[in-house]
């Protein structure tokens, strides 16, 4: 028999046992009257174990490229006066590692990561392909650990994510289900590597899935349980960042940390396109070949190294003498304007790595500038510049990310600080909603906007522009006159399996909605339903839809309404009411769409 069909019928084989399997234990949940949603939690656990177990290899792989070049190799030149400008070949060499690798055997594993993790959820049904942890692992270990600008964060949520799709396709699970395991490995990856279980379950809701509904939150809740005890058998139990107890001096210090997160906003726009700025700039250097440039930009990143160490992306140091307010006011400023050149280079010349940690490193630095600027000029109302730089730095994350929630946990998680939880939370979603109005798109989402696809609450925008709401609206439905009597209500819809009716006048238009939390209220009082029709218990201001909407449309005005049907009209003036559409369709209409171009 072929070696290749062999594998296979192995493989079925394995299938096939698990299947049967859980068939059992299918059925053994349902005589217990227990939730099959048990089962997934399985599956959950196993992603954690992988997506903890990849973190630590991770962060051993990084932290050995860092000792042999840093240590090892520098150490041998010792006292010589120029040993210090080897640094500038560090990353240079780094670079080229990737490079090769990047160009001869694995293109996704160049670059930010996370954006394509959210692609795989919104576009592709979860799917990754299996190898590329592996080589993601190498690449960015190479690019990290030898200097580079970039951060840890990007490339283990796409470990953990490539994980997580793995194991959803070993056994076959629907996309919904791959979709969840994808953000189990992302939850579990970053819980791992920063030790912030809280904050992977909101970077992986907030970010990745964009969807915080119980059967979703517990899955991943379980998963980046895991992947923390698991890295903590390994790398300890401690936060990321050292910093002491901090209170408010003053309620009034509030108003500064409002203001902070508003400027932060601001700064968080300048960042995000200063290092994508940086990758345009590299994009367009046609003269160099590919599989070189990441060395360029690594020679480049030494030559900043040189003078300013800190903005190494294994370096956490300069986070803490900020938060611990020994740093210099002129180190804090000049780490906050290289930061962002610093990734640009790293990843816009072909490097792997992420944004997240690097937002934080330059949030740091502008909260310590800040926070000594304001004790200078308000000893009595405000703290030292240490609480600032803590504040910063959830600020500008939430800035960038336009993500307030998972800011404030990570960042109180990582510092083990609770005392400064209110201005963080202040700061936080100031950022954001600043950032928001000079940017429509996250530091993930741009670079996913410039491909051309639009990401917006959780689905691909770019998919539901195109599909209308008369391909998915149901046409046959139950209506009610508005002059049926109340008591004829119950009878009018029993046995249906609507839920929300339409109420329309003789000449078919569209008058008002009528739910079942409308009829049961009446239904309680006899004396008050004999007299009452459907024309008053009807909810009348309710939002309408036209068969050319897009279903982008409908999906928002689901999202802001409690109603899981509405109306569709011909037209808004007229309000002829020609069909229904529940937010069940819209979404299934979606996923399916989202099947055919994973497989097109």
């Amino acid at each position: 028999m072929d070696p290749a069909r062999r594998v296979v019928r192995f493989y079925t084989s394995v299938l096939d046992s698990f299947n049967r399997a859980r068939l059992l234990l299918v059925e053994g949940l349902v005589k217990l009257n227990l939730s099959q949603d048990i089962l997934f939690l399985f599956f959950a656990s196993l992603v954690g174990i992988g997506a903890g177990y990849g973190a630590v290899l991770f962060h051993e792989a990084m932290s050995a490229v860092q000792q042999l070049l840093f240590v090892d190799l520098h150490g041998l030149y010792g006292e010589v006066p120029w040993s210090k400008y080897l640094v500038l070949f560090y990353p240079a060499l780094g670079g080229l590692a990737v490079g090769i690798i990047a160009h001869y055997v694995s293109p996704e594993s160049r670059g930010h990561g996370v954006p394509d993790v959210i692609k795989a959820v919104i576009a592709r049904g979860g799917y990754l392909k299996s190898s590329l942890a592996i080589y993601k692992t190498v690449t960015s270990a190479l690019s990290i650990g030898s200097g580079g600008g970039a951060g840890r964060e990007g490339p283990i949520v796409q470990i953990g994510a490539t994980i997580g799709s793995a194991v959803g396709q070993f056994f076959r699970l629907s996309s919904d289900r791959l979709r969840t395991l994808v953000a189990c490995g992302s939850a579990g990856g970053i819980a791992a590597i920063f030790n912030a279980p809280l904050g992977g379950v909101m970077f992986a809701l907030e970010i990745i899935i964009g969807d915080f509904s119980v059967r979703t939150f517990s899955p991943i809740v379980v998963s980046s349980v895991v992947a923390t005890a698991v890295a903590r058998s390994y790398l300890g139990d401690h936060p990321t960042f050292v910093a002491t107890n901090y209170s408010l001096v003053s309620n009034y210090e509030l108003i500064f940390y409002l203001a902070l997160g508003m400027m932060a906003g601001v700064v968080s726009v300048w960042f995000t396109r200063l290092v994508f700025a940086t990758e345009d700039y590299f994009a367009r250097l046609r003269k160099i070949p590919k599989v070189l440039q990441p060395a360029v930009g690594g020679l480049l990143v030494g030559v900043m190294l040189i003078w300013v160490p800190t903005i190494a992306g294994f370096s956490y140091e300069i986070n803490n003498q900020a938060i611990l307010g020994e740093a210099s006011v002129l180190m804090l400023a000049v780490v906050f304007l290289m930061k962002p050149i610093a990734v640009g280079l790293t990843l816009g010349s072909g490097g792997s790595g992420g944004v997240f940690a690097p937002a934080m490193k330059a949030g740091a630095a502008f909260g310590g500038v800040m926070g000594f600027v304001l004790h200078y000029a308000f000893p009595e109302f405000t703290g030292t510049s240490g609480a600032y730089a803590l504040v910063g730095m959830g600020a500008m994350v939430a800035g960038t990310m336009h993500a307030p929630l998972t800011a404030i946990i990570m960042i109180f998680e990582i510092s083990d600080t609770y005392q400064v939880i209110l201005p963080i939370m202040f700061a936080a979603v100031s950022s954001a909603v600043v950032s928001r109005l000079f940017m429509k798109q996250s530091i993930y989402t741009y670079p996913l906007e410039r491909e051309g696809l639009e990401i917006g609450y959780g689905i691909n925008l770019s998919i539901v522009h195109r599909i209308t709401v008369g391909s998915v609206m149901q046409r046959k439905f139950t209506k009610v006159k508005q002059t049926t009597p109340a008591h004829e209500l119950i009878h009018l819809i029993e046995g249906r399996d609507q839920t929300v009716f339409p109420v329309v006048d003789e000449k078919e238009s569209f008058k008002g909605l009528i739910r079942f939390q409308d009829i049961r209220p009446v239904y309680r009082d006899p004396e008050v339903h004999r007299n009452l029709l459907a024309f008053d218990i009807m909810v009348r201001e309710t939002p309408v839809l036209t068969e050319n909407d897009s279903l982008d449309r409908a999906l928002k005005t689901f999202e802001l309404i409690d109603i899981d049907t509405l109306p569709v009209v011909a037209q808004r003036d007229s309000k002829k009411l020609v069909g229904m559409v529940r937010h069940e369709d819209a979404l299934r209409r979606y996923r399916k769409e989202i099947l055919l171009r994973s497989e097109r």
